[in-house]
C-alpha cells in the first residue's frame, strides 16, 4: 500500500534517480519543480516498489497526483487506484506530457484529459539560446550590442556560498522593485528565499551578472538527464540586454555534452512572460495535461 510523506529538502537525494528516468523534459520532474514548490503545493511523495509517486495540490480541484516514474504505467496504476480507494480520494493526474496522457486514457476510456497551456515549458536548444545566430535572434543580439557598449565593466562571477549575501541584497531589491500579488508571484518569491538560505542543499548552479563589481541580475540551474533547466533567473529590467545575456551565458557554459537543451520553465499565464519566452524561439512547448479519471 503506498504511503505519502511531507516532501522535504532531505529528500531532494531520493528523489534526483527517479527524475533523472524522466523524458519528457518537465521542469516538474526536478528538485527545483517539486522541492522547492513542496509548500506552495502541499507536495508529498511516495516510493513503493521500485517506482516514485507524487501528489500535491492544484488550485482548484483539491489533489493530483503525478504520473509514476520507475516501473511500467499498468503495473503502478493499480497502487493508485487501490489508495484513493482506501482513502475516498478522486484519481487525477496532472502535468502529464501527451504520450503519458494517451496511456492513460487507453487504461481509462472514459477519462478527461485537459490541455494546461499556462504551465505548459518552453524547450530550447541549447545550441540556438549559445549562438543566438540567425534572422529570428537579431533582436536579442542588438540588445546584447547595446549591454556591451553600454557596460564595459561586465563580468560573470560564479555562485559560490561565499557570493550568496551579494546575491540575497541584489533579490531583495529586485523584489521591492518588482512586487506583484499574484499566488504565484508571492510563492517563487518565497521559493527563491529558500534557495538563496538553503543553497548548498538544492546542488544548484549558476551565475551573477556584474557590472562594475555590483550584482544586476543572476540565474540559477539544475541538470536533468539532457536538459538544463533554468529555474531561477532574475535581473534589473533598467539594464538593456541584461536577460539577453543571462539566457547566452546560461546555455553556452552548461549545454556541453549530453545537456543539449534548455527548459526555460512555463509562464504561468502571464502574458508579457509569455512574449517574453516566444521571442527566444522555442524548439517546442512541452505540453501538459490533466487527466481526471471518471
Amino acid at each position: 500500500m503506498l504511503e505519502f510523506k511531507k516532501m522535504t529538502l532531505a529528500d531532494a537525494a531520493v528523489l534526483r534517480p527517479y527524475f533523472e528516468q524522466c523524458t519528457n523534459r518537465f521542469c516538474d520532474f526536478s528538485v527545483g519543480g517539486s522541492v522547492m514548490w513542496r509548500n506552495a503545493y502541499e507536495t508529498e511523495y511516495a516510493v513503493f516498489d521500485g517506482a516514485m509517486y507524487m501528489k500535491f495540490r492544484l488550485l482548484e480541484d483539491g489533489k493530483a497526483f503525478s504520473y509514476p516514474i520507475g516501473k511500467p504505467f499498468e503495473q503502478t496504476v493499480e497502487n493508485l487506484i487501490q489508495y484513493c480507494k482506501s482513502n475516498d480520494e478522486k484519481l487525477i493526474f496532472a502535468a502529464v506530457s501527451q504520450e503519458e496522457r494517451d496511456k492513460v486514457t487507453s487504461v481509462f476510456p472514459f477519462s478527461v484529459a485537459e490541455f494546461d497551456r499556462d504551465h505548459s515549458d518552453y524547450i530550447y536548444l541549447g545550441e540556438d539560446l549559445a549562438s543566438f545566430k540567425g534572422k529570428k535572434y537579431a533582436t536579442q543580439r542588438n540588445h546584447i550590442n547595446r549591454f556591451l557598449a553600454e557596460n564595459p565593466n561586465w563580468s560573470f562571477e560564479e555562485i559560490k556560498k561565499d557570493d550568496l549575501e551579494r546575491v540575497k541584497e541584489f533579490f531583495s531589491r529586485y523584489s521591492k522593485d518588482n512586487e506583484k500579488e499574484s499566488f504565484s508571484a508571492q510563492e517563487e518569491k518565497n521559493c527563491v528565499l529558500d534557495v538563496l538560505e538553503n543553497f548548498e542543499d538544492y546542488g544548484f548552479f549558476g551565475e551573477a551578472l556584474c557590472v562594475d563589481g555590483n550584482v544586476i541580475g543572476f540565474f540559477l540551474c539544475e541538470a536533468v538527464a539532457d536538459t538544463l533547466i533554468v529555474h531561477i533567473e532574475k535581473c534589473d529590467r533598467s539594464v538593456t540586454g541584461a536577460y539577453q545575456m543571462l539566457a547566452k551565458r546560461e546555455a553556452e557554459k552548461y549545454c556541453v555534452g549530453k545537456l543539449k537543451y534548455v527548459n526555460r520553465e512555463d509562464d504561468a499565464g502571464d502574458e508579457g512572460l509569455r512574449r517574453s519566452k516566444l521571442a527566444y524561439r522555442p524548439l517546442y512547448l512541452a505540453e501538459k495535461y490533466t487527466v481526471t479519471i471518471e
